[in-house]
């Protein structure tokens, strides 16, 4: 029962935003470096895999150490301070690479702060909406996260173009921290306008903290966090390797690459970003009204559209004509959040307000390790083939192993999402 809809405060929309843009700008810093690996590893001294291996890798590696410490930090110190504070690190981050950016080993350090800096924006909208959203429109509230999407796009075209501007990349990326501290800003504005107000998720986890030091204890026998883990270590492998690998494969020159240049390459990639915020949207519709709650189907989808999307873009005759390449990576975007949305879906379903927050710091920051791992992986085929078919082959692979899991743990799904629909 939800009866409880009318006292959840007005301000909940201006936190939604808030953490709309804590993504928003950790995809834009992670990402802003992609569409310019070429000209990165240029000016380095080091080859595209050894560049792509370190700036976009390891930062995984960090990526996912930090989300579990900020997953944990949100239940302690609040969310407004935890996305406040990567943010002001993402500022100082960017206001650093004119003056530290031009060493490699100093720019893979910068890369793992930045990482850190970027980690809240990936674990505080399921808290978000779970505390501050009534369940009728938690749907929705998911849904307008799409808008995070942005946030990558603003990478793949600010990257390249402000470095081209700047007359350097190390410049360009530094012009980033003007728009990071707009979002800061708003942030401490949206804090002000919400302190007075505690939505009742938040209420009745002060009036009931019992089980917070049996976290472990709670999922450790939970298939639900088993299964939503093993979906999302697949789905970040393959998302995060493509992500990572096309934009390099669009700017650099043949036999290696597409040819397309690091600005062109970004437009590009940034084209797929408007598909990812639509499959993002449509997502938990689809899975409502079309599967009826049953988020495994559309897993499984996710997964087989990858395996053929991703790997299409290596066929001459899509790669080498702009008029098939725009609308195939649209598409490719469309089905590319399919496997997340699903799996923030179940979470949701699956996970009391008390946990959520640690369950999904958790599930990031291992699926992080797994999806770094794919990472550096792709990268070690680029640098030891000299060509991206290896890379791309082990992306496949992972989509069918994705496939097989979401086909295997369906019925099990279908049933903990049944079970807890019912309590709610």
């Amino acid at each position: 029962m939800d009866n409880e809809s009318v006292k959840y405060p007005s301000v909940r929309w201006f936190v939604l935003i808030a953490g709309v843009l804590s993504a928003f700008f950790a995809m834009m810093a992670g990402l802003a470096c992609a569409p310019l690996m070429p000209v990165i590893a240029k000016d380095l001294g080091v080859d595209m895999g050894v560049a792509s291996f370190g700036i976009m890798g390891i930062m995984m590696v960090g990526m996912a150490v930090s989300v579990l410490i900020w997953g944990f930090l949100v239940d302690k110190i609040g969310i407004f301070k935890v996305m406040i504070s990567g943010l002001v690190i993402l500022l100082i981050v960017h206001l650093l690479y004119p003056i530290l950016g031009h060493d490699y080993n100093t720019v893979v350090v910068m890369r793992v702060l930045t990482a850190f800096g970027a980690a809240p924006g990936l674990i505080v909208i399921e808290p978000i909406v779970s505390r501050w959203f009534p369940v009728r429109e938690r749907g929705l509230a998911l849904g307008i996260n799409c808008l995070n999407i942005l946030g990558g796009m603003a990478g793949f075209i600010f990257g390249p173009m402000f470095a081209s501007m700047a007359g350097s990349w190390q410049s360009g990326l530094s012009w980033l921290s003007g728009i990071i501290f707009i979002g800061i800003l708003y942030m401490l504005f949206t804090w002000n306008l919400a302190k007075n107000e505690v939505p009742p998720a938040t209420a009745a986890m002060e009036a009931d903290k019992a089980s917070e030091g049996n976290f472990f204890k709670l999922i450790a026998r939970n298939p639900a966090f088993w299964l939503g883990l093993a979906v999302m270590a697949f789905s970040n492998w393959a998302n995060n390797a493509f992500n990572d690998l096309a934009p390099g494969f669009f700017a650099a020159d043949p036999p290696i690459g597409a040819g397309y240049g690091p600005e062109k390459a970004g437009q590009l990639a940034s084209g797929s970003m408007l598909g990812i915020m639509l499959g993002i949207f449509l997502g938990g519709i689809i899975i409502d009204k079309v599967f009826k709650g049953r988020s495994g189907i559309l897993v499984m989808i996710g997964f087989a559209a990858n395996l053929i999307f991703y790997n299409g873009v290596l066929l001459d005759s899509i790669h080498g004509n702009a008029a098939i390449l725009v609308p195939w990576l649209m598409v490719a975007g469309f089905v590319n959040p399919f496997t997340a949305v699903g799996n923030q879906y179940f979470a949701v379903r699956s996970f009391s307000p008390k946990i959520i927050g640690k369950v999904a710091a958790s599930w990031t920051c291992i699926s992080n390790f797994v999806g770094s791992f794919g990472v550096m992986a792709g990268s070690y085929a680029l640098h030891h083939t000299g060509n991206y078919h290896a890379s791309f082959a082990l992306v496949a692979i992972i989509c069918v192993f994705g496939f097989v899991a979401a086909l295997v743990s369906r019925e099990r799904r279908t049933a903990i999402e049944a079970a807890n629909g019912q309590q709610a």
